[in-house]
């Protein structure tokens, strides 16, 4: 799997960081200019450890940072074991570099037999050894800074940082008195503060390379420590309480505070303590209005972000007993963000391969997934070329791929005509027919009353109701009875116990309903009531609440 992620960073690189690699192309073309054009290997082996080791720097640009911001990267962080994906990324830039000077190493050995001097030989296969610890160093510190700064920036950084420790040191540390005295060489403190942000100084002595490899391993071990605070929150755990008829995923007491404003002065409370569980086996909605904490919610669940307090707990089959490394979601975005530089047959093959399958299977997949999603005509083209609703096609194909633990779609119908809506709609269809698990998050009220089994009704950052459609619109209907005619009221209140009149809607959906049905007068007042759409218990709900 680390390879395939390796050939997707040369894509992104090739297709994407085009003027990065063409200056990077264009220094190792002089750099064998050197060599094969001139004749001069020694020259061409000082310039590949010299300004390349630099230059490389720009591949890593735009590989992290970039992916996160754009969420590109978050269908497949809920899919793929994230050590996998960074040193796919990492290996895919470290092998480039090799390969460059590995081209350029057997220039030179050509060079010198065709001259006869292989005298020299030794001396630039050092220069070239010396050259590729460098470029390994620099890259390295590329790669954690990608984790922080979009595009080339990292490179700029390693420049601007250069310039500014040089600088600083002239002025108020005394470096040509340092330099002068030779103490540069010589292994103390300074010299190896000096070598950590000027590397190129290097003389080549044995224990500066192998300060230099050490320094490199401590950056990519930042890199990768950033990277998975990037890509796992930790919110999700397995419940390690064993209870009959358990959920799928159980959610307490969740709550996120948006910092906003010049300094983070200002707040925003997006959930206030959000309580709900999801059964397995259903098709649970997720109901709310534009702001209410849905996708907050549901990227919590998905380790994307981090709350400021509660749990969500994971409750998997008897039978089985994933690692959480091995726990696999399906996720499909408000608004797909796939890697726009692949084509559809690529995306689908690269989940596909993660899924375990072989090359042949994946490639037969992606396909016969293709004809099942009407993408047979979009297979070769890439994504950012697509519309958005044949691009939402192939994020459904990308959460379904395989067999993830529970699926979740994020606003699935968002901006997508009428025929998409009937296709994607025919695909859930399909899923719940097989008991898969989904989470459906949507404000399309007659669209999650056609395909949902239960809902969830979420406004403000609160849980305002829960439970299957059909127990919910009789709940509406009690509800309302109970309000329009205080004599039933103070009948059921004195048979409960409980002052009912004042309560809201949110009480009697959570309420066992059956004592109340068995009451005569209220189902004679019941079958006078016309049973509610969705849209009216949802507005009436959002409004009360």
């Amino acid at each position: 799997m680390i390879f395939e992620v390796m050939k997707l960073t040369w894509k992104k690189i090739v297709r994407t960081n085009t003027i990065a690699l063409i200056i990077v192309l264009a220094y190792l073309a002089y750099c064998l200019y050197l060599i094969i054009g001139i004749g001069s290997p020694e020259e061409g082996a000082k310039s590949m450890a010299g300004g390349f080791a630099f230059l490389a720097v720009l591949l890593s640009g735009g590989l992290i940072k970039d992916e996160f911001e754009s969420r590109q990267i978050d269908p497949f962080l809920a899919r793929f074991r994230i050590s996998k994906l960074f040193w796919g990324k990492f290996f895919g830039v470290m092998s480039l570099i090799l390969l460059a000077f590995v081209l350029v190493g057997v220039a030179s050995l050509i060079g010198l037999a065709v001259n006869k001097e292989w005298s020299t030989a030794g001396q630039v296969l050092k220069t070239l050894g010396l050259g590729l610890v460098l470029t390994c160093y620099l890259s390295s510190v590329g790669f954690f800074l990608a984790s922080f700064l979009k595009g080339v920036m990292n490179f700029v950084a390693i420049i601007v940082l250069e310039v500014i420790v040089l600088f600083a040191m002239e002025e108020f540390f005394g470096l040509n008195i340092f330099l002068e005295s030779g103490q540069l060489g010589q292994l103390n403190l300074k010299s190896a503060l000096l070598l950590t942000v000027m590397p190129s100084w290097n003389s080549g002595l044995a224990w500066e390379m192998i300060f230099l490899i050490c320094l490199s391993a401590g950056f990519v071990l930042l890199a990768l420590l950033a990277f998975r605070s990037m890509a796992r929150k930790n919110n999700l755990v397995f419940a390690n309480v064993r209870v009959e008829d358990p959920p799928l995923l159980k959610i307490s007491d969740l709550r996120m505070t948006y910092k906003e404003g010049l300094f983070n002065r200002k707040s925003k409370q997006a959930l206030r303590g959000v309580d709900f569980s999801i059964k397995p086996g259903k098709l649970t909605g997720f109901l709310g209005p534009n702001g209410a904490g849905k996708t907050t919610t549901i990227r919590i669940v998905l380790d994307l972000l981090k709350p400021q307090a509660g749990t969500v707990e994971y409750f998997p089959n008897k039978d089985t007993q994933p690692q959480k490394s091995d726990l696999k979601i399906g996720y499909l975005q408000e608004t797909a963000s796939l890697y726009p530089f692949l084509t559809v047959r690529e995306t689908l093959y690269f989940v596909a391969r993660n899924e375990g399958m072989s090359k042949e299977k994946a490639a037969q997949l992606s396909v016969s997934l293709g004809e099942k999603l009407g993408l047979n005509e979009h297979l070769d083209r890439r994504i950012k070329t697509l519309s958005k609703g044949t691009v939402q096609k192939v994020a459904f194909g990308v959460a379904t791929v395989g067999e993830p633990e529970f699926l979740i779609f994020d606003e699935p119908y968002t901006g997508l005509d009428p025929i998409i809506m009937h296709e994607i709609r025919n695909l859930i269809f399909e899923l719940k027919k097989r008991g898969v698990s989904i989470i459906l998050s949507s404000h399309l009220l007659p669209e999650v009353e056609r395909v949902c089994d239960e809902v969830v009704l979420i406004n403000q950052g609160q849980i305002v109701c829960q439970g299957e459609i059909d127990k919910l619109k009789t709940a509406w209907q009690i509800f309302l009875a109970i309000r329009n005619n205080p004599e039933l009221a103070a009948k059921l209140t004195q048979k409960l116990g409980e002052e009912l009149q004042k309560k809201s809607f949110s009480y009697f959906a959570g309420l066992d309903l059956e004592p109340l049905l068995q009451d005569e007068e209220l189902a004679e007042e019941l079958k006078q009531i016309p049973s509610p759409d969705m849209e009216r218990i949802f507005l009436d709900s959002v409004i009360a609440s």
